[in-house]
């Protein structure tokens, strides 16, 4: 099934410009996630996958860990997220502030085995550009842990959210 929130690239040269930024930002208001991507790698089959990916602050993605030989990196290009780290038993071990470059905060972080962890945007945008190890299989690459709420229960997830005390 296709993804009508993701552009995937087909091309062997890529070059951006900052309309792509407004097409997955359009693109992520339309989405229920509240998010969106362009895909540069060809394939989740290719050795690295890279995206910018649009993240509203009104988009969640629950905590989750990827296997220990992956590693994934974000860049910021616009906005601002909280970036939380957890311990196997959800409890918040560090909360990576990041902003562009010019923003004083941190703008890159990269992990190079499994945490578990939570982007959030804290501005109305957080534009990103994530590098993946792949090739990336979703039921392989992605463990959501019991104590993370489903995205798509808006009571435990704001539950969760307080628990952590986030405030957007």
């Amino acid at each position: 099934m296709k993804n009508k929130y993701l552009i995937q690239n087909k091309k062997n040269l890529v070059v951006l410009s900052k309309k792509v930024i407004a097409k997955i930002k359009d693109m992520a208001l339309k989405n229920e996630k509240k998010r969106a991507r362009i895909c540069l790698h060809k394939s989740t089959k290719d050795k690295t996958n890279e995206m910018i990916i649009a993240l509203h602050k009104k988009s969640f993605i629950a905590p989750h860990i990827h296997p220990n030989k992956k590693s994934e990196s974000y860049f910021i290009l616009e906005g601002a997220m909280n970036v939380y780290i957890f311990d196997r038993m959800g409890k918040v071990k560090q909360i990576v502030k990041m902003g562009t470059i010019n923003s004083g905060k941190k703008f890159y972080y990269r992990m190079c085995r499994g945490f578990f962890h939570m982007p959030i945007s804290v501005s109305k945008w957080c534009v990103y550009h994530e590098v993946y190890s792949g090739p990336f299989v979703k039921e392989k690459d992605v463990f959501y842990p019991d104590w993370a709420p489903d995205e798509h229960n808006k009571l435990k997830k704001n539950l969760f959210l307080k628990k952590i005390k986030f405030k957007n």
